[in-house]
């Protein structure tokens, strides 16, 4: 009995030494204390899904687009070869290279970009500069298969290009008319920048026509939504999923993305893309008239009510235009019911015609609407070749008392003039020997121009142009019709 209390006495010690250590333990200085804290989550939203149901059903939507296109765009890999300096080795100077079978001066070069499915077949389409110089192109779908790719066939002049796989299962999108885009309109690019491929960015269409490559006459779509190097090719979609661009351009200061992308719209692809698998190469369609834009001046020279449209300069002989009836002067201002804005405007909507098609022409002649039929045929292989010529100064042998005109001098243009200066047949007037610096058409008249009217007036020889001019008031803005190098258009000449 007594070892079962001393033995007690001894666990009771025990116990009150270890509570007493860890009181003291407990007083040191930077020992946290241990405070347990009560913790209750969120068993659900605090807020209704069928409060917002609209936007519940808008992000279903958002998903649904995007599941049903991501599978037909696809990443693109290049590769060229480049050049590159090599530093002279002194060795090779006097004895040549010391490897003759390997040329490190050959670099492999990869970059890239992106591109979407048009067709089952396998047909994709993406940008021209994409492939620029490529000795190899690889495509990658979607579910991780990958392709070498055909290059079926480019366009350099709306940077498009058609490339062919051969994978089964394909799925194509549609391609979307891009005439029915709206400024405000959603919109979303996908495609693989910086080598993220399947990204998927979301805005709307900011502007319509708008001209930002000085070489290019394509009137893009411009777009608030995210683009990035390696979106170029990729499509931009609207909410059916319907691509109605090709991502192509970005204005950026910092080489990112600052919200300013452009876009290649559909209709022109569509035609480019037809035109590349049916026939080999980009077919465009033809009506045989040389243009300039109304400005401000020539639009009340012509007694238009704005500033918009197409003013005809000249028209080539047997072509579609001659055939319905436009002449020089005629004011285009609408194609098939479509607005004609500017001059790229209305060469966008005749390369766009079918070869063969009709196309009804609204225009203003003499300040009256009338309406003409043109069939469109196929552009001349060599329409953008333009002739240079040097100009020759006759001897000159009339010269204008009027101040608008004065400093000008000009000649009657004979058969011999004319064959110097290489003037076409149909273009009839007076030529320009001399213009002073100084003399208010300097700027816009220079020595071996033909001269064919003035103010809507036709001068054939010195005495017509001698009369028109002293006829004119010399406080007023005054329209001069002009020929050089082959080109015709029309000038306004403005009093000091």
């Amino acid at each position: 009995m007594k070892s079962f209390l001393k033995f007690l006495v001894f666990v009771l010690l025990l116990a009150l030494a270890i509570s007493l250590i860890y009181v003291w333990q407990a007083k040191q200085p930077g020992q946290p204390q241990v405070k347990v804290e009560k913790f209750t989550p969120a068993d659900k939203s605090s807020l209704d899904l069928d409060a917002v149901d609209v936007l519940q059903r808008l992000d279903d939507e958002y998903a649904k687009v995007v599941n049903a296109v991501i599978p037909s765009v696809v990443s693109i890999t290049t590769t060229k070869t480049v050049s590159r300096r090599m530093p002279v080795d002194p060795v090779e100077l006097f004895f040549g290279r010391r490897f003759s079978d390997e040329n490190p001066a050959q670099q492999k070069v990869t970059s890239l970009g992106s591109g979407v499915i048009v067709s089952k077949e396998g047909h994709i389409v993406t940008n021209n500069h994409v492939l620029n110089g490529t000795d190899d192109v690889t495509v990658q779908l979607s579910d991780g298969r990958e392709s070498k790719a055909k290059i079926v066939g480019t366009d350099g002049q709306i940077d498009i290009a058609v490339l062919k796989i051969d994978l089964p299962n394909l799925i194509p999108l549609a391609i979307g008319d891009s005439d029915k885009v709206r400024v405000g309109q959603i919109v979303m690019a996908i495609g693989n920048p910086f080598g993220l491929d399947e990204s998927v960015s979301q805005g709307i269409i900011s502007a319509k026509d708008r001209q930002v490559v000085n070489d290019s006459q394509v009137e893009f779509f411009q777009t608030d939504t995210a683009i990035n190097p390696g979106n170029s090719g990729g499509p931009l979609v609207n909410i059916r999923g319907e691509v109605i661009g090709i991502n192509t351009i970005i204005y950026s200061e910092s080489g990112g993305n600052q919200g300013i992308g452009f876009a290649i719209p559909s209709n022109m692809v569509r035609g480019a893309v037809n035109s590349i698998i049916s026939k080999g190469r980009v077919i465009r369609g033809y009506l045989g008239v040389a243009i300039q834009p109304v400005t401000k001046d020539i639009a009340e020279q012509f007694k238009l009510d704005s500033a918009h449209g197409a003013l005809v300069t000249d028209v080539t002989p047997g072509s579609p235009a001659e055939k319905a009836g436009i002449i020089r002067g005629d004011v285009i201002r609408k194609v098939n019911g479509y607005d004609i804005k500017d001059t790229i405007s209305l060469v966008n909507r005749i390369a766009e015609a079918d070869v063969g098609s009709n196309m009804m022409i609204d225009l203003v002649r003499d300040g009256t609407a009338k309406a003409v039929t043109a069939q469109i045929t196929e552009q001349p292989a060599d329409l953008v070749a333009r002739l240079n010529r040097k100009q020759s100064v006759p001897t000159p042998s009339g010269t204008s008392e009027n101040a608008l005109f004065a400093g000008i001098e000009v000649q009657n243009l004979t058969q011999q003039l004319r064959a110097e200066a290489k003037v076409p047949s149909n273009v009839n007037g007076v030529i320009v020997t001399s213009v002073d610096p100084t003399s208010p058409v300097a700027q816009q008249v220079k020595p071996g121009d033909v001269i064919e009217q003035i103010n809507r007036q036709p001068v054939a020889n010195v005495d017509e142009f001698e009369r028109v001019v002293a006829q004119l008031d010399s406080d007023r803005p005054v329209m001069v019709g002009l020929a050089r190098n082959r080109q015709r258009s029309f000038v306004i000449i403005q009093p000091n």
